[in-house]
């Protein structure tokens, strides 16, 4: 060290040892290091102020837990300096100091000082607040308790939401005659049952979704309202979602507008609530097919329940964020995504008149005033109460209704002979489950009688049954056995391509011609065929991004080409000679046109009985 870094002096008054543990003390208002070599004691100055600790803040998120900082600094001026939160990577580097404070939070340019200064702050005497802040709302078990999060003055956890998300929020509990405003809205009180019976379901089955995870049997779809521009679809998603705080259409948490990312963030937070992404509106040939790839990207998300892997800065990989919660999407119409993605959608279409505005505004009143959020309060209080004295039993419960109402929907759609994708009968159970838990809580309060609870629960299930079926014409659709069909058809149709009748003899052919026909059979020219489907979905802005041997390997399977040998093409004779042809079957291709057909399912008495077992997170339902 040279003479202009260390300053040997003796200990005198004015070095105040009260603020930091040694070998750090405050000196003419700023902070110095004590150093004792060979029996002399020198100072050496590292920072012209003074910095302290003044909390130590774990934020919480779910998946891991990060550190921050609250620094609090007078410089030897006397100026206060701001208090800044910082990261514990930026206690590392302090590099903050000049971005934050400026010139007055400079320090020498000497080896190691910024570290040194970094480890002064940590060893501030006055005593310093821990504090926990959650910045993921739903059930967390907390000192051997459950607690639900969720942003709350009157709460003694802290729970921060970023954003847009900041609307989330509960302020206290209703009181006892106030249930009667969601048993009023089972009684067609401002829409028909078919929409109001399957946004309560999906609203009170939200904070179900931990337990249901638990017990290996959680929520996989999206409810989606469908209207017109006017039908209040966004007002009417708003208003459920002040169930969980306060929302109106102009601020609901995410919209179509928005990126997958930005989408995927936010839907983790969102642990045990209901959520909207808003305005599914394409304007434009681009804007379609980026909102048509995060409705996809969003049944996948739900769907699956599996988030993005992501890497650090650092390129380690960081853990998976999953969606956590229940979503509505809004939209004009359905989006025309894959059929495993549409299988992930349970639709409620909403007509011009379905909604009646005076008792909707008269709604809107009560959520300003937290009424439907203090509801919601009470029902999750009444869940801790009812059943997380033992939580496995309340596991087992659920997943024992999961089973059982599975079973019933298989029975009933197989026997009505509704067309179902596999993934449908798990979506009805879990509506069914959400309506079942809110009944027994307006129950338990004396707000319905054990009649009213058959009528509505008997309402659902006929909602849910006629609502499959005509969804089940959409997913049918969007099979890309359907979709290649129709096109076919309609190159045909339309003259834009054509087929030879085989045996005659019309060489040479034009360019247009995709294959042969006779009365029984489809013989096509594939690359030819598939080529050609592709470019008219294309110009009708629709998408068919299959290949041509998966393609071949659906039909096969469908029972449309027909082969007896392994191979998907056969040789045939015709006036030029041999040639290579897929043989389809014109009846099954008019059948599949028709709709008329029922996908094979399981039936209910195939279905192993209900029963649980033990697994690492309480009881898993085995399927």
């Amino acid at each position: 060290m040279n003479e202009n870094q260390i300053t040997q002096e003796p200990i005198e008054v004015d070095i105040d040892r009260s603020v930091y543990e040694e070998p750090y003390v405050v000196k003419d208002g700023c902070l110095y290091e004590e150093v004792t070599t060979k029996n002399k004691t020198e100072y050496v100055k590292l920072a012209d102020f003074v910095p302290t600790l003044k909390a130590e803040i774990t934020y919480d998120d779910g998946t891991e837990e990060k550190k921050k900082f609250l620094i609090s600094a007078v410089h030897k001026s006397g100026d206060v300096l701001s208090e800044q939160l910082v990261t514990a990577d930026d206690m590392q580097t302090m590099k903050w100091l000049l971005q934050r404070w400026g010139q007055q939070g400079a320090a020498p340019p000497k080896q190691n000082t910024l570290a040194r200064i970094s480890y002064a702050i940590m060893q501030t005497k006055a005593e310093y607040r821990k504090e926990t802040v959650y910045a993921q709302t739903g059930w967390k078990k907390i000192g051997g308790e459950y607690v639900f999060l969720m942003p709350n003055e009157n709460s003694p956890y802290t729970v921060e939401l970023q954003g847009k998300l900041n609307r989330y929020s509960f302020s206290k509990k209703c009181s006892p005659d106030e249930p009667v405003l969601v048993s009023a809205m089972l009684e067609k009180s401002m829409a028909p049952d078919r929409v109001m019976l399957p946004l309560l379901a999906v609203t009170f089955l939200s904070p179900l979704d931990h337990f249901l995870k638990m017990g290996g049997c959680e929520p996989k779809f999206v409810t989606a309202l469908i209207g017109k521009t006017g039908s209040r679809k966004s007002t009417l998603a708003a208003l459920f979602l002040s169930f969980f705080g306060r929302f109106t259409a102009s601020d609901l948490p995410m919209s179509f507008h928005d990126t997958a990312n930005s989408i995927l963030s936010n839907i983790y937070y969102l642990k045990d609530v209901l959520t909207c992404i808003d305005d599914f509106h394409p304007s434009g040939h681009f804007q379609e097919k980026e909102m048509k790839d995060i409705a996809q990207n969003i049944s996948r998300y739900y769907g699956d329940r599996i988030g993005r892997a992501r890497l650090n800065s650092k390129a380690e990989l960081q853990a998976s964020k999953p969606p956590t919660g229940n979503a509505i999407i809004t939209a004009e119409f359905s989006p025309e995504i894959s059929e495993s993605g549409c299988a992930r959608y349970f639709t409620i279409e909403l007509d011009d008149d379905d909604v009646a505005l005076d008792e909707l505004s008269r709604y809107q009143r009560y959520a300003e005033q937290d009424l439907l959020s203090g509801v919601m309060m009470t029902y999750i209080e009444w869940i801790k109460d009812t059943y997380l004295g033992d939580t496995d039993s309340f596991v087992k419960k659920l997943s024992e209704m999961f089973l059982n109402f599975r079973t019933d929907f298989i029975t009933k759609l197989t026997e009505r002979k509704i067309k179902f994708h596999s993934r449908v009968p798990d979506m009805l159970s879990h509506l069914k489950i959400g309506l079942t838990l809110l009944l027994e809580f307006l129950l338990a309060t004396e707000f319905i009688g054990q009649d009213d609870r058959k009528r509505y629960e008997h309402n659902l299930d006929e909602i849910l049954l006629q609502t499959t079926s005509v969804s089940a014409e959409q997913i049918i659709e969007e099979q890309p056995v359907t979709k290649f069909c129709e096109k076919l058809t309609s190159l045909l149709d339309s003259g834009r391509c054509y087929v030879e009748n085989r045996g005659s003899d019309c060489s040479p052919r034009q360019k247009n011609c995709i294959g042969l026909v006779d009365d029984k059979y489809y013989y096509l020219f594939m690359d030819s065929a598939h080529s050609e489907v592709r470019q008219l979905c294309s110009s009708q802005g629709e998408h068919f991004s299959i290949s041509k041997k998966e393609l071949l390997k659906q039909m096969r399977k469908d029972g449309i080409l027909v082969s007896k040998s392994n191979r998907n093409t056969i040789s045939i004779r015709d006036s030029s000679g041999v040639i290579n042809v897929t043989m389809l079957d014109k009846a099954k291709v008019a059948q599949r046109l028709s709709r008329d057909l029922c996908p094979p399912s399981t039936s209910a008495d195939k279905l192993s009985d209900p029963q649980a077992v033990e697994g690492t997170q309480g009881i898993v339902a085995q399927v």
